[in-house]
This record gives structure tokens, sequence and C-alpha cells, in this order.
């Protein structure tokens, strides 16, 4: 089963394989390692913009630090 959907033109988290996985957050990873994603249950929205293109089907680990470092500072 796949961790997202698309709509509107961006792409839905359906079910949470890690932690910053978060049903019902939506944006964009794009191909430079821009990540833009809004999560209404949390009221938050989050921006990373780096230059650094993808060189495997796998999100760059920065993508991954990034929204898991947004998530666990919510929380402190």
């Amino acid at each position: 089963m796949a961790r997202f959907g698309w709509g509107f033109g961006k792409s839905i988290i359906t079910r949470r394989d890690d932690l910053a996985a978060v049903p019902g957050r939506y944006g964009w990873d794009g191909g430079y390692s821009a990540s833009g994603y809004s999560d209404p249950r949390e009221d938050m929205v989050g921006i990373l913009m780096t230059q650094r293109i993808w060189d495997s089907a796998s999100a760059p680990a920065v993508l991954l630090d990034f929204w898991t470092s947004a998530y666990v500072a919510m929380n402190d």
C-alpha cells in the first residue's frame, strides 16, 4: 500500500511509516530537495530549500531529518 496519494497537485500522506509521515499532511518534495508541507492537524507549515539533487529513488536523508526534527521540536 502506498504511503501517499495525490490530490490538487500535491502529495497527501495516507499512512504512517516514519515519525514525519503524518496522515493528512500534504505538500511536495521537489527534485532538488526542496520540500514544503502543511499539517492541518498540528497547525504547522514547513519549508526546506536545498540545492541537492536526488541521486536515487529514495528521498535524500536531509528531508527526513528536517521533518523528523520539526515534529520532535513541537513535542518538546
